[in-house]
């Protein structure tokens, strides 16, 4: 065998393996919603470590004048994020807050709804920064990207039994820390309120 055909058999192994280190998650999520949930109206999550055994935060929402939302940290019981605005009905208008321990300090962005080809997508702004989340065709998985859509940077979706319940629990799967966790937790509260909409 020659050189250069150990070298094509070579790569056609490492390759492979470098796509997955890629894709390979950092950490991972359970978001459970609440218990109890009534008809149209809002619901928060829980959310735990990847094996749901600990809880690590709970999202409280309230709606009065405007919808809001509140991330706890539940060992310390501290909040470090809150949004605010309004998603559950047509209209849209959303901001947010979160701590960003890499800034240490609070940061806030917009979440803004838009629509490509009949199908709704979302952009956000955070630190000077333009990031976009979209449903996956008809499905409950969603995707996180940059801006040109040239990077993944979370993904969440139901486990399969849990699509037989109008309010799945999600595995969110996250590949970089170029954004704080509270705000892929922001995103998928909004966006599961919105496909709900859209879907009835």
């Amino acid at each position: 065998m020659t050189m250069m055909k150990i070298i094509y058999f070579l790569l056609l192994f490492i390759v492979p393996i470098k796509c997955i280190e890629w894709k390979k998650e950092n950490h991972t999520y359970v978001v459970v919603p609440n218990k109890t949930i009534r008809p149209n109206q809002l619901y928060g999550f829980r959310i735990f470590d990847s094996k749901q055994k600990t809880l690590l935060y709970q999202l409280k929402v309230s709606s009065k004048d405007m919808d809001t939302a509140m991330l706890v940290d539940n060992p310390t019981k501290n909040m470090v994020g809150n949004l605010e605005g309004i998603w559950i009905d047509k209209a849209f208008n959303i901001t947010f807050s979160v701590y960003d321990n890499k800034l240490i300090k609070w940061t806030d962005g917009i979440i803004q709804s838009k629509w490509h080809l009949l199908s709704p997508y979302y952009t956000m702004e955070y630190n000077n920064e333009q990031f976009i989340a979209k449903w996956k065709g008809v499905s409950r998985q969603a995707n996180v990207y940059t801006k040109n859509q040239n990077e993944l940077l979370a993904e969440w979706r139901p486990p399969t039994l849990s699509l037989l319940w109008k309010y799945p629990k999600y595995n969110l799967k996250i590949y970089s820390n170029k954004l704080p966790d509270a705000i892929y937790f922001f995103l998928l509260l909004v966006m599961d309120h919105r496909y709900l909409d859209y879907d009835s």
